[in-house]
């Protein structure tokens, strides 16, 4: 879809675009809250200016933060696999296998096989 194109469907695109903002905005909100809680940590950051100031922001931020979904629920990224070290281990010797046989074809080519190999390689890229 070029710049100029409109959207298969606008009105899913627009929902998208507001999921993946809201999920965004969540991320964001949680983070300045973290550190909005360090600047108002006087163990931390010392004498604090404008103390009042910040603590009313503050204030209304956790009220946009009760809004929005939870910072886990908003992590968009791939499913962890409950399993994965399992299938980690199960692997484990695939590799060496994949590289001895890669070894012993490379091993079986002539000259001539491998000349023309790297040339059609070349001519690819």
């Amino acid at each position: 879809m070029s710049f100029n194109d409109e959207p298969k469907n606008p009105r899913l695109s627009v929902h998208n675009k507001y999921k993946r903002r809201l999920k965004s905005l969540s991320r964001h909100v949680d983070d300045f809250l973290y550190h909005a809680d360090m600047k108002l940590d006087e163990s931390i950051a010392g004498n604090i200016y404008k103390r009042e100031e910040i603590e009313q922001v503050v204030a209304k931020v956790r009220e946009l933060a009760a809004l929005l979904p939870d910072t886990d629920e908003a992590f968009d990224g791939p499913s962890i696999r409950e399993d994965f070290l399992e299938v980690l281990e199960q692997s484990a010797g695939e590799t060496e296998k994949i590289m001895a046989e890669a070894d012993n074809f490379f091993k079986s080519l002539s000259a001539e096989e491998w000349d023309e190999m790297v040339k059609s390689y070349h001519q690819k890229t």
